[in-house]
């Protein structure tokens, strides 16, 4: 039995065909909906690994609140330099209970990013993701009864704009795949995923657009579908075009952050100095405020003295300064984050919400409107109406010839979205499918085959 397995930014999932039909299997007890677990992944200092739901209650439970103290760590090595030999040293939070994780799928394309330390241990980035897959491929091969090894694995149709890194991306996740245990490795581009799942029910043939916008890529597809069609191996005749662009939901919480919420740890603060002379938080210091996983980058030695010599110095805005000094020493970065996507969510459904953060020194209630957040992320939106152009132009197909427009994916529930794709092609023509299983079980109707 060959899986179909979605490995995506934000949540994955695994499936397998029965009779010509989807099952999604069940691989994270502690989730809303157990067939869908979050894409993260918690290394304790012990060395045991958790995912999906259980990893985020053992990172909020261990490191949430708890002040980072960085320690000068001595790694035993020397190195020549002008001045002579020294040690090479850095500094690190020595007391840190476990190591988190998210968007691992992100960094495949990244050739920096080859692997960090855990613990003394050396993890490349597809040993990291390899745990993941892992896990979900031990629950699943424990629901079905036998050990397989065989799956088609979804991939984003551009992991990088780069052709280099885009290979890159593929052969690591094909790495990782092999790390955890498939012998038998297939790659199906995810928004075909959601075409086959779309086309399972069909009795007609239809021409497709699918828009595939999840937390970190978006994907279109322009595909022939249809009841002849479903019962070939081989799809390659009917794929007209493929293309996407390298916007995900995550890009829009850091929007939000950035827009909105920067203010409250200090973006407008500024001190006189005796000299007279205005100083303002550097460009690059409010950078790492734009993603939750490099806040903690900001408590460095020499960042914490340069804000408390502001704080001191810059008198109308000294609670603006405790908010970022807590922020970035109390691992609150991860729950601020949650919090803007929550509301970004929120926003789906309503015309207004509020950012509400209250942790120690941080104090937020940021009122937030639909209008102000389509706003916010309109440099984004005309990126993907120009991408979605782009792929139509290379399949050679006009929006009045396509017959049903199958929208996935968690952000593609934004009202804008669903507004520029009936502008675009007519409301009567959108659908919505299972925003987060649609792919996985397209992606097991093509390993059923």
């Amino acid at each position: 039995m060959r899986y179909g397995l979605d490995f995506g930014t934000s949540n994955s999932s695994i499936a397998v065909a029965v009779d010509g039909q989807a099952r999604l299997i069940a691989i994270d007890p502690l989730a809303p909906n157990p067939a869908v677990a979050s894409s993260v992944l918690y290394i304790g200092r012990d060395g045991s690994a958790h995912i999906g739901a259980e990893a985020t209650r053992e990172f909020v439970a261990r490191n949430a609140g708890r002040e980072i103290v960085r320690t000068r760590v001595n790694t035993g090595k020397i190195v020549s330099t002008f001045y002579g030999d020294e040690w090479v040293q850095f500094d690190a939070d020595v007391q840190q209970p476990g190591r988190f994780y998210q968007s691992l799928k992100s960094f495949l394309s990244d050739a920096s990013f080859d692997g960090t330390n855990v613990f003394g241990t050396f993890y490349t980035l597809e040993e990291l993701i390899a745990i993941v897959l892992r896990a979900i491929k031990q629950r699943a091969d424990a629901a079905i009864g036998h050990d397989s090894g065989a799956v088609v694995l979804g991939r984003p149709v551009h992991f990088s704009d780069d052709t280099t890194h885009d290979k890159l991306a593929e052969a690591r996740l094909l790495k990782a795949a092999q790390l955890a245990g498939f012998t038998d490795i297939q790659f199906v581009y995810e928004p075909i995923g959601a075409a086959l799942e779309y086309e399972s029910s069909l009795a007609r043939e239809e021409l497709a657009f699918v828009f595939d916008f999840g937390g970190g890529t978006l994907d279109f597809s322009v595909i022939r579908l249809g009841p002849q069609r479903r019962v070939k191996a081989d799809r390659a005749d009917d794929i007209l075009a493929v293309g996407g662009v390298a916007i995900g939901g995550n890009l829009l919480n850091e929007a939000i952050m950035e827009r909105r919420l920067l203010e409250y740890f200090g973006s407008r603060a500024a001190a006189k100095t005796l000299s007279g002379n205005t100083i303002r938080f550097p460009e690059w210091l409010l950078a790492y405020l734009r993603s939750w996983h490099t806040v903690s980058l900001l408590n460095e030695r020499k960042t914490v003295q340069f804000l408390r010599e502001f704080k001191a110095i810059a008198r109308h805005h000294q609670q603006e300064v405790d908010a970022l000094l807590c922020l970035a020493q109390k691992n609150y970065g991860w729950e601020l984050f949650n919090e803007i996507e929550r509301a970004k969510i929120e926003l789906s459904g309503a015309l207004n919400t509020e950012i509400r953060f209250e942790r120690e020194a941080i104090h937020i209630r940021e009122p937030l409107s639909r209008r102000s957040f389509e706003r916010i992320i309109s440099a984004q939106l005309g990126a993907i109406e120009a991408a979605m152009e782009r792929t139509l132009e290379e399949a050679a197909v006009l929006p009045y010839q396509v017959d049903v427009v199958l929208r996935t994916g968690g952000s593609s529930l934004i009202p804008a979205i669903q507004a520029m794709l009936e502008r675009k092609f007519g409301a009567q023509k959108v659908k919505k499918q299972e925003v987060f299983t649609s792919i996985v079980s397209g992606l097991a109707l093509a390993a059923g085959r």
